[in-house]
């Protein structure tokens, strides 16, 4: 699967109001993560399982934790593997972002009162 690009992100929140977009763009960058670091902690903490729990996947983490990476065979798996399952999880997080943006019923625009009488 391919990196969850820009445009991709653009396509997603194209019929949201400004303040929607800005939102989802802070949630969203708050909550994806880098596939370069997320590499690189798979090669270097990957044996603890310091990647899957990154990931939000704490099952996997606690096998890989108490096995060491199940003898380091599922450390290697996890580093060939590890770009693919950063894409899936962002477009998840995206989803539910837009998932919760969809339910939450839309604010209404502030008025602008009239200024008192003298």
């Amino acid at each position: 699967m391919a990196e969850f690009t820009f445009y991709e992100q653009q396509q997603m929140i194209a019929g949201l109001t400004q303040e929607q977009k800005n939102y989802f763009q802070a949630r969203y960058a708050a909550e994806s993560k880098d596939r370069m670091t997320l590499l690189l902690v798979s090669i270097f903490l990957g044996k603890f399982g310091v990647d899957r729990f990154m990931m939000d996947d704490v099952g996997m983490g606690l096998l890989k934790l108490f096995t060491l990476g199940c003898c380091g065979v599922l450390w290697i798996i996890d580093i060939c593997t590890i770009t693919e399952r950063v894409d899936t999880y962002n477009r998840r997080k995206a989803a539910e972002i837009m998932a919760a943006l969809q339910q939450a019923p839309p604010t209404p625009p502030p008025s602008i009162a009239p200024p008192p009488a003298a």
